[in-house]
């Protein structure tokens, strides 16, 4: 079941902290809950809409061209960091995305995040998963091979080494939707980490605003990760996933997100996503501050060294824009690394 608020922000003011925070907000108790479908909506969308003129980026592959290029490699991999100047340990996280290619085996992630966990970097010899070096999460849309959709939150472990070398394990917590996480398995390509999958209806065209914040914990103190999503056209806020870190003290490090394509039997499709009004809000302040500039990698994935494929991204100032596709020659190409700069967008409270 979902928490669910229609016509507000996410938050009912409760207090104002003074101390570590800025003015945090709660769900109260008398919140209606209800199930999202994750149901295909056939009819006409009458709110739907372009984000852009797509043939303008990339020429439009034929069906036959997908075909061929389908089962060869996963198409290309479009990574990237945002730059909040100012903002080292965050609180809060938003952005508001849009899709309007949507095939199958496809990840839009807006939210991809470092954890700062320089508190436990005072207690331990070394603090690190088993992954990356950093430690964080990410979270976003997914389109199944089934073709179902799907909201995702991972939180990876955290690993801390004292200095006689013996190594303590945090794992974190989905604490809502209840009994929904899921611990990696042994051996999996990504570490060890928690997951949470729920059905969500997410629709292409549509305008989606997704928040995540840190807080703390009433009963274990530990810091809270959690995510809202708010459909713009229906004004609606939905909480998502809720994880317990295991640990207090840690925050929000550096934000980023990435497009994916993660089943190389269906690379040739198009694939498009778009960010914009990108804020965040760092510890001790209750100002947001906008995104600056974007970073990109092209094909940067762990462990994935041949993609193939056409990619074209960029920002018009007031958003930024990628799309892909595994058949070749469809685009310019790109440096492996590239700097997009930003306009400052709206400052007011995203809810």
């Amino acid at each position: 079941m979902k928490r669910i608020l229609r016509g507000l922000p996410p938050f009912i003011v409760l207090a104002v902290l003074t101390s570590c925070q800025s003015a945090k907000m709660e769900i109260s108790q008398e919140t209606t809950r209800s199930m999202i479908a994750a149901d295909t909506v056939e009819e006409e969308d009458p709110v739907a809409h372009w984000a852009r003129n797509w043939e303008e980026y990339m020429d439009m592959p034929s069906e036959e061209q997908m075909e061929a290029s389908n089962g060869r490699e996963r198409s290309p991999y479009v990574a990237f960091w945002v730059n909040y100047p100012g903002v080292e340990k965050a609180i809060e996280y938003c952005v508001d995305v849009h899709t309007d290619h949507d095939p199958i085996t496809t990840y839009y992630c807006p939210m991809n995040w470092t954890t700062d966990v320089s508190s436990l970097e005072e207690q331990y010899e070394s603090v690190y998963n088993d992954f990356t070096d950093a430690i964080g999460g990410y979270c976003g849309f997914q389109r199944l091979e089934d073709g179902s959709k799907v909201f995702i939150m991972t939180l990876w472990d955290i690993f801390c080494k004292d200095s006689d070398g013996n190594v303590k394990i945090i794992a974190p917590e989905v604490v809502y939707p209840e009994n929904s996480g899921k611990a990696a398995l042994e051996g999996d390509a990504e570490g060890s980490y928690v997951n949470c999958i729920v059905p969500y209806d997410w629709r292409p065209g549509r305008d989606y605003r997704i928040l995540l914040q840190q807080s703390d914990s009433d009963t274990t103190g530990n810091a809270v990760f959690t995510t809202w999503i708010c459909d713009l056209a229906e004004n609606e806020w939905v909480e998502m996933a809720s994880f317990d870190s295991g640990v207090p003290d840690i925050y929000l490090g550096k934000s980023g997100g990435f497009l994916e394509n993660f089943d190389e039997a269906y690379a040739g499709d198009v694939r498009t996503m778009e960010l914009s009004n990108m804020k965040a809000k760092a510890k001790d302040s209750s100002d947001w501050v906008a995104a600056e500039s974007v970073i990109v990698m092209l094909n940067s994935s762990l462990g994935i060294e041949d993609y193939v494929g056409s990619a074209n991204f960029g920002s018009d100032g007031a958003s930024f824009w990628a799309i892909t596709s595994g058949v070749d020659g469809l685009s310019r190409t790109h440096e492996a690394q590239e700097k997009f700069e930003l306009e400052a967008g709206d400052l007011s409270s995203p809810y």
